[in-house]
């Protein structure tokens, strides 16, 4: 599985680099003019999203980012097609994000890699559990190939796609993301997926600055997610009646993007390192901003294959940039941009995404900055209370609610599974009885672990900290309500 996972997302990569290649030899055979370079920009993108959304019928499971399918599939919502799934990610990713569209590899990446799991709990008649814990060691894979990042796909898979720590999920998960990452380091190479200059750990005297990152990362990310599900509703009705007038539209925003800069253009890569770098100002950096926001969220509302990791991490490093400038005056002597980068890129992250775990390993293993871990975590965790606290739902979560919608898939009504969480200190449900604890309709508490001890629970036994309760329950919207108590203090 882990073999497949790194042979998939070391193929996509590669093949992504050959169309970028293409692209640029393209553009150098060209005139040197503006107009003529951006309307070959233009023409090459509106070819490339036709042949995704044509390739893209074949398997409506393989359109967009293709993690909150995966997240589906495990919570027992929907089911996987791997076969056929596999080939038409492939392809239609290969076609959209390679004629430059603002998208990224890591979800295709994702659910191919999960598809690989699920193969294998085919091929060994594993039960619809232990299908999904491959499916899910698999998606962590794929993660993990695609930025070279081992930790980071077992993070994930933990943090965001499962939700809790299950013995069998955590071995499948690292032992797959680490035989991916071989694989993929085989194929690509060992250094980090991007070049960062050595950043000396900052004093503890500029934390406030990354916080200050952080608490603009999470606005950004709030209006980064209600920008994407409004620009999605929107262009879906225009898909509906045709798919040429979306291939037009977006080879027309493609060519005004080249205009402005043609970094905007493909995931960002290019970007990312040149705000690492120090290579853009601050007035570059504002427009270059607002533009690669207005592209990203149109190209994830066609509909094509194509993730959000990459073009988040590319507007977060250029919101570092701004950050850096427009903080010289209170931190004249302050930490380097690229300090300021890689925190603007880890805040960004986790206040769209909602993993702050995550994004701090992803971060530093992406980049090799593991003196920034301190910064990275005021950047990621105040990110993360900001958005939480404004009430923004995880992007991932908005995506799976929404394609519930068109796929009739009942959240509610999933199959059955148990999961574990621990009482902590102030939570809702410390000091409680479990008959006032208010838990949803179909969800039962099991079991219950203290001091090495366990009980089969009564209405009137009571919960208290550190205790670790064990719930079976149908219903996926029910196991976030008895997360939600049992790490929060605040009503149900």
């Amino acid at each position: 599985m882990g073999l497949a996972a790194g042979a998939v997302a070391a193929g996509l990569r590669l093949a992504l680099e050959t169309a970028e290649t293409l692209r640029v030899r393209l553009a150098q055979s060209l005139p040197a003019n503006p107009i003529v370079l951006a309307s070959a920009a233009a023409i090459v993108a509106a070819i490339g999203t036709l042949l995704a959304l044509l390739i893209g019928r074949m398997d409506r499971d393989a359109s967009g980012s293709g993690i909150p399918h995966m997240k589906a599939v495990l919570e027992g919502h929907s089911t996987m097609k791997w076969a056929r799934l596999i080939g038409v990610k492939f392809t239609a990713a290969l076609a959209a994000i390679g004629s430059g569209l603002a998208l990224g590899r890591e979800g295709p990446t994702v659910q191919m890699g999960g598809a690989t799991g699920y193969a294998v709990g085919d091929f060994t008649r594993a039960t619809g559990r232990e299908r999904r814990a491959l499916a899910a060691a698999g998606a962590g894979a794929g993660l993990a190939a695609a930025f070279n990042a081992p930790l980071a796909g077992v993070t994930f898979v933990l943090e965001e796609l499962q939700r809790d720590f299950q013995p069998v999920v955590f071995s499948a998960a690292l032992l797959s993301a680490a035989i991916a990452t071989v694989v993929s380091r085989l194929a690509l190479g060992q250094i980090p997926v991007f070049s960062v200059p050595t950043i000396p750990a900052p004093s503890l005297t500029f934390i406030p600055l990354f916080i200050i990152i952080g608490a603009f990362a999470g606005l950004l990310g709030i209006g980064f997610n209600r920008g994407l599900l409004q620009s999605s509703t929107i262009i879906e009705k225009l898909r509906s009646k045709s798919i040429v007038s979306v291939a037009l539209l977006t080879g027309l925003l493609a060519g005004l993007a080249y205009l402005v800069s043609p970094t905007l253009l493909g995931g960002g890569h290019g970007l990312t390192e040149a705000a690492v770098h120090g290579q853009i100002l601050l007035g570059p950096a504002i427009v270059y901003l607002i533009a690669r926001l207005l592209f990203v969220h149109f190209s994830y509302a066609t509909g094509v294959p194509g993730g959000i990791f990459a073009p988040l991490l590319s507007l977060g490093a250029l919101l570092g940039v701004v950050a850096f400038f427009g903080s010289s005056y209170l931190f004249p002597n302050g930490p380097s941009i690229a300090a300021c980068v890689v925190a603007g890129m880890c805040g960004l992250f986790s206040g769209v995404v909602r993993a702050p775990l995550t994004g701090i390993i992803l971060i530093a293993e992406m980049t090799g900055s593991y003196d920034m871990l301190l910064p990275l975590l005021a950047s990621a965790f105040t990110a993360y209370a900001v958005a939480e606290g404004l009430g923004d739902m995880p992007i991932y979560e908005a995506l799976l609610q929404r394609d519930a919608i068109k796929k009739d898939w009942n959240l509610d009504d999933g199959e059955l599974q148990t999961a574990e969480f621990e009482i902590k200190a102030g939570s809702t449900f410390d000091g409680k009885p479990i008959r006032n604890l208010g838990l949803p309709e179909g969800v039962l508490i099991i079991l219950v672990r203290s001091a090495g001890k366990e009980l089969i629970p009564k209405a009137d036994t009571v919960l208290y900290e550190h205790m670790r309760i064990v719930v079976a329950t149908s219903s996926s919207v029910g196991l976030k309500v008895v997360e939600h108590g049992t790490r929060n203090g605040v009503s149900v």
